[in-house]
């Protein structure tokens, strides 16, 4: 786990190359404080190049691709091509784990790779068969000789996350990579100057020829819903992200740059006639699929904790650990189960699940106590790390799980995101199930499927809401807006001008569309949601230099076999999961196996809000001059303060204002910094 940076000067070649890159890898310290280390490119011929935090180990490495120069040593150096790296070493931790790297026997191809090839060892021993030789333990030697063999191929073999750029020197060109689901960030600017990529944002803004500009389009989706990144270009105008599941080509002999998708999701969309037989070996084969991604996901020479909130993902990934720690012996919990939990004194609270699968494990258990004294001041160091304005105060709370990790010595969380996506674990989900089974005329399974909505965390009424909200949908924006109350009550603080020039982006929040359950489950996996919500457990992890692990978001094998199965195994007898409930049966406790509810990081935001009422409004206050885009009414916000935050009944106006409020701090920080 790491941060990568890489910039290519399109006219020839430039001295202030090398004072970039170094400032570009400046900003990603805190992803990778362990080593650092540059490659500069010209003429075919490349030259490393080390930085204040690269270790004498690296120094003194007779690799290839050890430091022979210090970076302000090349502050009149003229290159073409220059990469810089930030490393967190968690695998191989000598200097056979610096990058960039090349291979001993093939120097002309160089990588900056952040993520993990879970499968690494495997692959090893595969090449080693057709002749390669390793010289080091470390992933992404294997990522190397991988592309080296199969050349764009290497990324359908790999098993876990990954965002990373190859310069092939013999070919004078860039490959760069994304893994399947967008756990793992990519960005890049290209203008008539400069082609650069890096890990985070912040760190394209010291590219000397990108201005950062708002992104208008960006803003109504973010203000109405707390939709981040919904396309490739987010919050800063022309800086983009690399799609999941893509990877491009950047030719440098024409500075043409081609972007491909490598990777299509295959899914079920048939509802088969119910087969217990097959039903039963289906969750057998779930059950031993998720035990091996959590498994491989042990492969580490530091220590791993743990996120457990007590919902049905993470306590089934804690339980697994427990019964594999109990067969076999782990290096890297040679210390015990070490889990951490995020409680506070709310009725959204779910501390008490989780200390019953302590009790269950006898895991070692970290519950932080968090609340909203410190909120307020927080905020603007969180939007820094996370290089957008937050959408809601649970990004607070994860920081704080993973700043509490930190200072207990853990490099490695693992946690339960994704289970939602593959299982159908929103109540969201249900609605696409209902119109499933009723446009292929299963009367039968509709009937007994309305009848047991009694194990689920929704009504038949909010069903059939849902349902003619579907209806709805398909009318055309202009009408929507007439048609819609719900509309006209969240948008109450929005400019009028605003919201008629975004008019085509209206939508309807939580709404869906007519298709089958997997289709749905597909598309929050691969397009928006469940990247939005990796993205920011990316930054908060990397904000405390600990990698995040998620077995249900990157593990192919289990994630293939989750889209196999059709739907009526996922919703069944009223029951979210179901599969997943029954393949854990006897591993977890019966209790948080049968959960009905469904709470997701739960946090009482708007509780908090009004908590610190003052301190929040002073904020507003000390940015409001700052919105030159007039997103909103801000007069009518600031006379109606008390109002809006003096009872939960104004819910939707305190979450609007609380992103309209991070937006402002994050023009602060990044449009005009003083």
């Amino acid at each position: 786990m790491c941060g990568i940076s890489g910039i290519v000067q399109l006219q020839g070649s430039s001295n202030q190359l090398p004072v970039i890159l170094k400032n570009m890898n400046d900003k990603l310290k805190h992803r990778g404080p362990d080593d650092e280390g540059f490659t500069l490119f010209k003429d075919g011929k490349a030259q490393c190049f080390s930085g204040q935090d690269t270790p004498a180990s690296s120094l003194s490495s007779n690799l290839a691709f050890a430091p022979k120069f210090q970076i302000d040593s090349a502050k009149e150096h003229p290159i073409q091509v220059g990469f810089g790296h930030r490393r967190l070493a968690i695998i191989d931790l000598s200097a056979g784990g610096h990058q960039p790297m090349c291979l001993q026997e093939n120097q002309e191809i160089w990588i900056t790779l952040n993520g993990e090839i879970y499968n690494y060892i495997e692959l090893r021993e595969e090449l080693q068969s057709y002749g390669f030789v390793f010289h080091t333990e470390s992933d992404v030697e294997v990522v190397l000789a991988s592309y080296q063999h199969w050349g764009t191929d290497c990324l359908s073999r790999f098993n876990g996350m990954w965002a990373f750029v190859i310069y092939d020197l013999q070919k004078n060109q860039l490959f760069g990579a994304r893994d399947r689901f967008g756990v793992k960030p990519l960005y890049y600017v290209k203008n008539e100057q400069h082609f650069a990529f890096a890990s985070e944002q912040k760190a394209l803004l010291e590219v000397s020829s990108y201005q950062p500009v708002v992104n208008v389009d960006a803003m109504l989706p973010f203000l109405l819903y707390g939709q981040i990144e919904m396309q490739s270009e987010g919050f800063f105008k022309d800086l983009f992200e690399l799609k999941p599941g893509h990877f491009f080509m950047f030719d440098l002999f024409d500075s043409q740059m081609n972007i491909t998708s490598y990777f299509e999701l295959k899914i079920q969309t048939k509802n088969n006639t119910w087969n217990k037989q097959s039903f039963e070996q289906a969750a057998q084969k779930t059950k031993d699929l998720i035990k091996q991604a959590v498994r491989i996901r042990f492969r580490s020479d530091v220590s791993i904790g743990f996120c457990l909130s007590g919902g049905l993902d993470s306590s089934t990934i804690v339980c697994t650990a427990a019964e594999i720690v109990k067969e076999e012996s782990i290096s890297s919990l040679k210390h015990g189960i070490k889990t951490f939990t995020a409680s506070n004194d709310s009725t959204e609270d779910e501390s008490s699940w989780a200390k019953q699968i302590i009790d269950h494990t006898n895991a070692d258990w970290h519950n932080i106590k968090i609340d909203s004294s410190t909120l307020v001041e927080d905020i603007q160091k969180l939007i820094y790390f996370q290089d957008i304005p937050l959408a809601t105060t649970s990004t607070y709370a994860q920081s704080r799980v993973m700043r509490a990790a930190h200072e207990h010595g853990i490099s490695i969380l693992i946690d339960g995101q994704g289970g939602d996506e593959l299982y159908a674990g929103y109540q969201t989900f249900y609605y696409s199930y209902f119109h499933q089974i009723f446009s292929s005329f299963q009367w039968k399974t509709l009937f007994k499927e309305s009848r047991s909505l009694g194990n689920s965390p929704m009504s038949l009424k909010e069903l059939f809401a849902a349902m003619l909200k579907v209806k709805l949908s398909h009318f055309p924006a202009g009408i929507r807006v007439k048609l819609s109350k719900k509309w006209k009550s969240e948008t109450s603080l929005m400019t009028p001008a605003f919201l008629e020039s975004k008019a085509q982006q209206v939508q309807f929040h939580g709404g869906f569309q007519s298709e089958s359950l997997n289709q749905r489950l597909k598309s929050y996996c691969t397009e928006t949601y469940l990247k939005s919500l990796l993205r920011w457990e990316d930054r908060c992890s990397m904000q405390y230099s600990i990698e995040s692990r998620t077995p249900f978001s990157d593990d192919i094998n289990l994630i293939q076999h989750a889209f196999s199965l059709p739907a009526n195994y996922k919703i069944r007898n009223g029951w979210s999961k179901y599969i997943l409930r029954e393949s854990i049966k006897g591993l977890v406790p019966e209790s948080i196996r049968l959960r009905k509810d469904k709470k997701g990081f739960s946090i009482p935001q708007n509780t908090w809000l009004m908590e610190q009422e003052s301190a929040f409004f002073d904020l507003f206050q000390s940015h409001k001059h700052l919105d030159v885009h007039e997103f909103v009414q801000k007069e009518l916000i600031e006379s109606n303060w008390k109002v809006f935050f003096s009872d939960l009944k104004h819910s939707k106006e305190q979450d609007l204002i609380f992103r309209y409020v991070c937006y402002l701090c994050w023009l602060k920080q990044f449009i005009y910094p003083e």
